[in-house]
């Protein structure tokens, strides 16, 4: 009920800028082709396959055929072949490896493909090596890759590795709707598990198979890490944090939203707070942003910036050693930054919008209101037609200032948050949720209802 209550609510919001920007007419188009048309699309898919189940005379999808395939096939190892990042230093691959220790935990049988196409200029030393198989096909293939890469995956990997497999894509995206252009990428895609609703929804217009909210696991983020002094940070200082890949748009992610809320939130100079911002990418991406945050540093000595790839360890740290983190994103997947800061019981500050409003509430942090614009052709691929938020920068600005004032507030949140994500996003907890749907699968061999909370859209 509360995520119905979400979207009319975001709904309202559009609706009402729209109209003011652009007149009632193209409100209602445009709150139709964003909203109402993919919602109602998706509640059709979701009758159809009802009424398959009922009527039993009907054939059946494309995807329970498949299925039917990979149990009856010969030579196919039973249990999944998980295909994506594992030596990949970046978010997917990252995600990847956590749901692999989720695998670990939950006990079913598994091997691992290192998946390499793409990302050869960032490896890392492989994980969980004693599983890799190169060699030989599963019943079920979990594929984790961005939804453009799909058909790579395909052409790289032996034929016999996927022909007679039941493909599921593990996937993210960060926009409200996945593009047409994708529907060709999901031809050989049986199943989506999307980490949210927000991604499930995206996709729902452009695939008729099955799609299971299947949470992501996330690394343990425990033991040693280094403190505010190897980072060169004060004590008693109260510091907000902000972290992004120039490789996943900054356009995107929106640091010069949190730089300016922080300038404007404590403009004298003398509050006892910092900025720290941790980025990373090619030397050569977007130097005009990165002079405007150098400028900023230049004049304010309380913002920090870390320009650099940093082992896990130390990323950590910084997250820990900072008081608030803070993301005035425009459009999120999922979130992990934020939901790695909850882990450490962080005052989390959040655009309200996207995959991060699963976990982002007013019980667990600060949601700020926003919103929803037009993309322009140059922020972000598969722009055109698509909305995404506009964090409140004034809202943002006075958000900072009560964390700071009243930090008992905010560290009861946190703890609210720390207790929701361990809960909800560990390994054990999501190993059991993927061990539960492939159980369906292997036992009835067809791509029905998942039990639990986890369901299918």
């Amino acid at each position: 009920m509360a995520r119905v209550v979400r979207r009319l609510d975001t709904l309202r919001r559009f609706f009402a800028e729209q109209r003011k920007r652009q007149g009632l007419r193209h409100a209602i188009s445009a709150s139709w082709s964003q909203f109402v048309g993919p919602y109602v699309q998706s509640r059709m898919q979701w009758l159809k396959r009802k009424i398959i189940r009922i009527a039993p005379l009907r054939k059946l999808r494309p995807s329970k055929s498949r299925l039917a395939t990979a149990l009856a096939a010969q030579g196919l190892r039973p249990g999944a072949l998980f295909i994506g990042y594992a030596e990949g230093a970046l978010g997917l691959g990252q995600a990847f490896r956590a749901n692999l220790d989720g695998a670990e935990v939950a006990g079913f049988p598994f091997a691992v493909y290192p998946f390499q196409k793409g990302i050869e200029t960032r490896l890392i030393a492989p994980y969980m090596q004693h599983r890799y198989d190169k060699d030989h096909p599963y019943k079920v293939n979990v594929i984790q890759v961005a939804p453009d890469f799909v058909p790579e995956v395909f052409k790289t990997l032996r034929r016999e590795l996927t022909a007679q497999s039941y493909n599921i894509l593990c996937t993210y995206w960060e926009l409200a709707k996945a593009p047409k252009e994708w529907r060709e990428h999901l031809a050989n895609i049986d199943e989506i598990w999307a980490p949210n609703q927000f991604i499930a929804d995206a996709f729902a217009h452009i695939f008729a198979g099955p799609i299971v909210i299947m949470p992501p696991a996330m690394e343990d983020t425990g033991g040693e890490h280094p403190g505010r002094a190897y980072f060169g940070l004060e004590e008693g200082r109260f510091y907000f944090m902000f972290s992004f890949d120039y490789y996943s748009s900054p356009f995107r992610k929106n640091p010069l939203g949190v730089l300016e809320a922080f300038q404007r939130a404590f403009p004298r100079g003398d509050e006892n707070v910092g900025l720290v911002i941790k980025s990373t990418g090619a030397p050569d991406h977007y130097p005009d942003m990165k002079a405007v945050i150098a400028e900023a540093m230049a004049r304010d000595p309380r913002i920090v910036s870390f320009d650099r790839n940093m082992p896990r360890e130390e990323v950590l740290g910084l997250i820990r050693a900072s008081d608030s983190y803070v993301s005035l994103h425009r459009a999120e997947g999922f979130g992990l930054g934020m939901a790695e800061a909850m882990t450490f019981g962080r005052i989390v500050i959040g655009t309200g919008y996207s995959g991060s409003a699963d976990f982002l509430t007013d019980e667990t942090g600060y949601p700020v209101p926003f919103n929803l614009r037009p993309l322009e052709a140059h922020e972000y691929p598969w722009s055109r037609g698509q909305y995404w938020a506009e964090p409140d920068q004034d809202a943002a600005v006075e958000i900072m200032r009560q964390a700071v004032a009243n930090p008992v507030e905010g560290k009861q949140r946190g703890e609210r948050a720390r207790e929701y994500v361990l809960h909800r996003y560990n390994p054990a907890a999501v190993g059991e949720a993927m061990r539960k749907r492939l159980d369906v699968l292997f036992a009835t061999g067809e791509a029905g209802e998942m039990p639990g909370e986890h369901g299918t859209r």
